[in-house]
């Protein structure tokens, strides 16, 4: 054997497992389970992480007695005569030693003939070594000749029982697989495989915590880690790359740029050494989202564009064929490249890119694709090519894709301009309308309906109905529920508008009936429509049936109705869709409610950004089980702060019923670390909201539950059974508690600890055992566990004593389930807040005390600004006033001085 200088003797060497890196726990069980296979491969391109993975499961095998040789590749070793000498010291390096001495030498030559000593010598070293040998080689790509390919091909074909040959590439390695595939000695792991999962990112992202500021929540970091995971799809180079980015969840299409060490890396290690020509193909056919042979050759002019496909997906160049579609031969890149590609393509000639997107808008209008058509007219921003798509395509409004595209091309556009287009008027009133914007929705309306007035109404458009259902969903997006069943009433007995139209409206009435307590109504439409290969608007439909179901508070039937249209809808639109974020609200609120807190929080991350513009129920769900995450990991100021904002943002978009939700929730978080004050402020908060509501209407009396429920609560806190017992009579008198079951449920819970506290023993266990009934029938868990103590104590004394259900509300309520951060106690003595009518120089103003209140709470100046509806710069122009009148200098400092004043105050 020839002597080996000291760079080859390096390749011999895997490199060094970093403490640093993810354990690919679930790709190393299913490298292990395939073992004995003849043949291992992991097929990815660049920055995979094929090289750690092998070097991981080296490891592993070590440990279970195997003789593991490892080989990294390199073009010199293209040659079968370096390539034996390679493998033989590999091999001897792993401690493979001949069976006898002498082993036939290497001839020269490079012919057929003259490789079969060379293979002979190969099989006479490893011909008897006991146990399992593993020969890896790393960077399968560097052989390319046919020689080379046939020495391997002859070797794979020894009759070597304990040789498993292990190797990674980026793309196709040029081998014969069929008869290993067809005698299933072949393992193949490929992108989907070596990408990290969501619970590697979360890991991932767990180890860079040192980064995070003392603010930051479990909860952040998930929502974080989700982000990361949806921008780079698992790919764990980009993972590594985006670790310091500052906004992970800004989506592709929404103007994200990526940073300039990850363009540097495409730059470096992608496209550096691609032909001119065929770069060009690969940025043209980055245009559309998804693409085939014809498709291609309509960007690039290339006749064989199908071949060129085919060659680029097999040299790994981050481009793969999309399972599962139905025609077959699409391609997608993988979206970090893609977006590197385009934003390439923008800076070589900015006038190129529009008229690539006109041109694949004209290709897929064409082949009847018009939402998609639409998508990138609207991206070429060619006008005339958007009017013609929009009006041939608006019998087929309001299709939710792509709205929201169209609103922001909409808004660059003169309003004289689109009102000479009717088609253009009606699809902007429906992309406000389901952008929850009510002011500019009925602004396109009327322009709408003064339109068909003057005999410019699209022909087959039914424009009174079009527009009694788009207000109608308005009034249901202001949470005037009894309004949006007087407008649908308006449309009994007139003929049926579009499938879509159609599906608002039924959604809508569906919507109303349940909340209105009137009877039940068909369902079925709903299941029909939210199958796969559904319409965005469809499985928002069955998104809308799920929450229906959490709303009514029964936790197996959100779940048994959500998931699947949650994946549906992820799969076809995307995480961040709104059909996809709208389901995710009601599956992950069940899964809290079912105590399964990481499934939760894994689901609701993400799509809280694409939810700031959803309808009340949506808002409400999201913000209080997002809160309560919050609460659950420990992150208490964090959860009241946010609650808060989203107090603010309901206080502005006049919806009181969401302010209530959001004020009671406060009370409770606050109650469960014995902040009485504060709780008793909360409360006078909800008696004036069911003061200033005091109606019949759902929306009113949920209002007036919630006061109630507070006011039991702050009873029990204060010791005050007897007067928990009287706040709680006015619910059993509102019919909301018959439609929303888990208000009732609270309110037994209530009762039954009030009785308990009363030494009225037998009353206490009918009302527990009435709230332990609804609990189990419908899956509440954290209904029970999120009262508190005096719930937990009841059901330690509940029978019967050996239910499972009963069981899992004892564990989810025990105290180490709830980490509620302990208060900090003062060390010096602080001084007495001045009062009102003190000196004037010295004296807080109103507004002074209602910032000092927020930041008694931990807020941030940003949230007190959101709070209050104030300036960043006034909050800390206040506080400087703050800090002075109080003789102090810190916020902690300012704090303790309110505090002290409460004291003394109580």
């Amino acid at each position: 054997m020839e002597t080996l200088n000291a760079v080859v003797a390096t390749r011999l060497l895997p490199p060094r497992v970093s403490r640093c890196s993810i354990p690919r726990t679930t790709l190393l069980h299913s490298l292990h389970a395939v073992r004995h296979s003849r043949l291992v491969l992991l097929t990815a391109p660049a920055g995979y992480g094929k090289t750690n993975v092998m070097a991981q499961w080296r490891q592993r095998l070590l440990a279970d007695g195997a003789r593991v040789a490892w080989l990294a590749l390199a073009a010199e070793d293209d040659d079968p005569r370096q390539l034996c000498a390679r493998l033989e010291a590999s091999l001897r390096q792993a401690g493979v030693q001949p069976r006898r001495a002498g082993a036939a030498p290497f001839p020269d030559g490079a012919g057929p003939a003259a490789l079969l000593p060379a293979l002979a010598a190969l099989v006479a070293l490893l011909d008897g070594v006991p146990g399992e040998v593993y020969l890896m080689l790393d960077g399968f790509d560097h052989l390319r000749q046919p020689a080379t390919l046939a020495f391997l091909q002859d070797l794979l074909r020894a009759r070597l029982p304990h040789l498993h040959l292990v190797a990674t590439a980026r793309g196709s390695t040029g081998l014969a697989l069929a008869r290993l595939r067809a005698g299933r000695e072949l393992a193949e792991f490929g992108s989907a495989a070596l990408a990290f999962t969501l619970a590697e990112t979360l890991a991932f992202v767990g180890q860079r915590a040192d980064g995070c500021t003392p603010g930051d929540s479990a909860q952040a970091a998930i929502d974080t880690a989700v982000g990361l995971h949806e921008l780079t799809e698992g790919w764990p180079a980009g993972l590594e790359l985006a670790a310091a980015w500052p906004d992970t969840a800004g989506p592709l299409q929404c103007g994200w740029q990526a940073p300039a060490s990850l363009q540097a890396y495409w730059r470096e290690e992608v496209t550096a050494t691609l032909a001119p020509a065929l770069l060009d193909f690969l940025q043209r056919i980055a245009v559309p989202r998804q693409v085939d042979a014809a498709l291609a050759a309509q960007l690039t002019g290339a006749a064989d564009a199908g071949q060129q496909l085919a060659q680029i997906a097999a040299r790994g160049l981050f481009l793969d064929a999309v399972p599962g579609h139905a025609e077959g031969g699409w391609y997608r890149l993988h979206p970090l490249f893609r977006s590197h590609l385009l934003h390439e393509l923008a800076c070589a000639g900015p006038a190129g890119l529009p008229a690539l997107h006109v041109r694949t808008a004209a290709w897929l209008a064409r082949h009847g694709q018009p939402a998609g058509a639409i998508a990138h007219a609207l991206q070429g921003d060619d006008f005339e090519c958007v009017q013609a798509l929009v009006a041939a395509n608006a019998a087929q409004l309001p299709g939710m894709h792509p709205l929201r595209e169209f609103l922001q091309w909409a808004d660059r556009i003169a309003p004289a301009r689109l009102a000479a287009h009717p088609a253009l008027l009606l699809a902007a009133a429906w992309a406000c309308v389901v952008s929850a914007r009510p002011r500019q929705a009925e602004h396109w309306i009327r322009q709408w309906e003064a339109s068909a007035a003057h005999g410019a109404a699209l022909r087959g458009i039914d424009a009174e109905r079009h527009a009694t259902v788009m207000r109608a969903t308005i009034a249901a997006q202001r949470d005037d529920l009894p309004r949006t069943q007087a407008l649908l009433d308006t449309l009994h007995g007139k003929p049926a508008g579009n499938p879509e139209l159609e599906l608002v409206r039924m959604s809508l009435g569906l919507r109303c009936a349940a909340t209105l307590g009137q009877p039940a109504r068909s369902r079925a439409p709903f299941r029909a429509a939210a199958q796969p290969g559904a319409t965005e608007l469809g499985l928002l439909g069955g998104a809308m049936m799920a929450m229906m179901a959490w709303q009514e508070g029964n936790a197996y039937e959100a779940l048994r109705l959500g998931r699947q249209v949650l994946a549906l809808a992820q799969q076809a639109y995307g995480r961040r869709s709104i059909a996809a974020s709208v389901c995710a609200v009601p599956v992950a609120a069940a899964l809290y409610e079912q105590d399964r807190i990481d499934m939760a929080s894994e689901v609701l991350a993400g799509p809280l950004q694409t939810l700031r513009t959803g309808t009340p129920d949506v808002l409400i769900e999201a913000g209080l089980c997002h809160a309560r995450l919050q609460w659950l990991a420990g992150a208490r100021q964090e959860a009241l702060a946010e609650l808060a904002e989203a107090e603010a943002m309901f206080h502005r978009r006049g919806l009181p019923r969401g302010v209530a939700r959001m004020v009671a929730e406060r009370q409770r978080i606050v109650l469960a670390g014995k902040d009485l004050r504060h709780a008793q402020r909360l409360q006078g908060a909800l008696d004036e909201l069911e003061r200033h509501h005091a109606g019949t209407a759902p929306r009113d009396q949920e209002i007036a539950a919630l006061a109630a429920l507070g006011r039991a609560r702050l009873a029990l806190a204060a010791g005050e059974p007897a007067s928990a017992l009287a706040a709680l009579v006015p619910m059993r008198g509102l019919a909301i508690v018959t439609v929303r079951e888990p208000l009732m449920a609270s309110a037994d819970l209530l009762q039954a600890a009030a009785l308990d506290t009363l030494y009225r023993s037998d009353e206490a266990a009918a009302s527990l055992q009435a709230a332990l009934a609804a609990g189990e029938r419908l899956g509440l868990v954290r209904t029970f566990a999120d009262e508190g103590a005096c719930v937990q104590a009841l059901l330690d004394r509940a029978a019967p004593c050996g239910t499972e259900y009963l069981a899992r509300l004892r564990a989810a309520s025990a105290p180490a389930a709830v980490a509620i951060p302990a208060m900090s106690q003062p060390s010096p003595p602080p001084k007495p807040l001045p009062p009102a009518d003190a000196g004037k120089g010295r004296q807080l103003t109103r507004r002074e005390r209602e910032i000092l209140a927020l930041l008694e709470q931990s807020m941030s100046n940003k949230r007190i600004a959101l709070a209050l509806n104030l300036s960043v710069d006034t909050v800390k122009w206040n506080l400087r006033q703050i800090y002075a009148k109080l003789e102090v200098s810190r916020r902690y400092d300012a704090i303790l001085v309110a505090r002290s004043a409460a004291r003394h105050a109580d």
